[in-house]
């Protein structure tokens, strides 16, 4: 107490040209009176976007809003996102990036990105003279702008997006610098979310044996793709396949056979696949696969394709047993343009319908054969 009072009467050093000294309330009432000027639009459009960032149910639906709704909302012409994935455990997450073309890129090597920047990354503005806007928006011609925005992880450098502008961008103030400052950082922060529910949700998605989709995961497949093939106006079809007396093959060569000769046709299906097709096991012998802006007469020689390699290969047991096993499959496509649908959920449920009624009665025609399924408007 005795210091307290002993400090307390010290003269206060006072610097000659320094500013006045505040007070607690003083300096709170100037805080409470300073002003933001920020470009209304750019405010509005930033408050709507951080919704759709932090609403994105997983990476795919992020993808989505960055490369696709982001440059329709700002206005800008084309938008690119580069990540680093060091371990390729994006590569493994994202299951359409394809789509994406060069726009979207898996670096692993974290040079690239920093190249871009200055020591500390922050956000700037490229114009054509600038020699890194070689290096960005390649794919797309016309671009005389461009906007580098880096991702930021803790402070370490985790992607980059680019927004590519055919004309100078609009001028901008301190205060609009930090609101996109600000939605890059929610950008991050809904980009490391999305990619630990993936993580989890994939665990949740997988079949263990055969390491494809489940049916919950197709369910979920099924619906993101009837939404693309709406939007695309493209047809998507749905293709079933089961193998032959696989009861009678657990029963006479038991289950661990039976689970190795499962694995080992997924992977030969899983083979002739394209890259934008996807696999998954619905039950303990059902696969379907969807096969992306694919009609009904490229789907069935697709469809035949598969028969007749499953009905010639030839399975190794690894003891000396070789196994020979056929297909029972069904086909349902749908086009957009002639089945017009409102409800996708009962849509995708009556794709699965149709296409395991189809395999039924290829079963029932003794099997190793193709049945096709057809949709009819009453039921879309």
């Amino acid at each position: 107490m005795a210091d307290e009072v002993f400090y307390g009467q010290l003269p206060q050093e006072e610097i000659e040209a320094a500013p006045a000294l505040q007070s607690a309330a003083e300096i709170r009432e100037e805080r409470l009176s300073d002003k933001v000027e920020l470009n209304r639009w750019l405010l509005q459009q930033a408050r709507q976007m951080q919704c759709m960032l932090l609403e994105a149910a997983d990476l795919q639906a992020l993808l989505e809003v960055l490369l696709v709704s982001m440059p329709r909302h700002f206005g800008f012409r084309v938008a690119e996102l580069w990540l680093y994935d060091p371990e390729h455990v994006l590569a493994g997450l994202i299951t359409s990036g394809h789509r994406y073309g060069q726009y979207l890129q898996l670096h692993h090597d974290v040079f690239e990105m920093q190249e871009l920047y200055d020591l500390e990354p922050e956000n700037m503005l490229l114009d054509a003279t600038d020699s890194r806007m070689f290096e960005v928006l390649k794919a797309d011609q016309g671009i005389q702008h461009a906007l580098l925005v880096p991702l930021l992880d803790s402070g370490r450098l985790m992607g980059s997006y680019h927004c590519g502008f055919s004309e100078t961008p609009m001028a901008t103030t301190e205060d609009d610098e930090r609101l996109i400052a600000h939605l890059a950082a929610v950008v991050s922060i809904s980009f490391k979310n999305a990619v630990s529910r993936q993580q989890i949700s994939r665990l949740t998605m997988l079949d263990p044996l055969t390491q494809i989709s489940n049916l919950r995961g197709f369910e979920k497949d099924i619906a993101r793709e009837i939404a693309r093939a709406r939007r695309a106006d493209e047809p998507l079809s749905v293709l079933m396949l089961e193998i032959d007396e696989f009861d009678e093959l657990f029963e006479h060569y038991g289950e661990i056979t039976g689970r190795f000769v499962l694995k080992k046709v997924t992977e030969r299906v899983s083979s002739g696949l394209r890259a934008t097709d996807l696999l998954a096991r619905l039950s303990d012998l059902r696969l379907a696969a969807l096969l992306t802006g694919t009609g009904e007469a490229p789907a069935s020689d697709v469809a035949e394709r598969i028969r007749k390699d499953i009905e010639g290969f030839l399975i190794d047991d690894g003891r000396g047993a070789v196994m020979q096993v056929t297909l029972s499959l069904g086909l349902v496509t749908w086009e957009p343009h002639q089945y017009p649908a409102v409800d996708m959920a009962q849509l995708a449920k009556q794709m699965q319908t149709v296409g395991a009624n189809a395999v039924h009665a290829a079963t029932a025609s003794n099997g190793n054969q193709l049945k096709l399924g057809r949709l009819s408007t009453l039921m879309v």
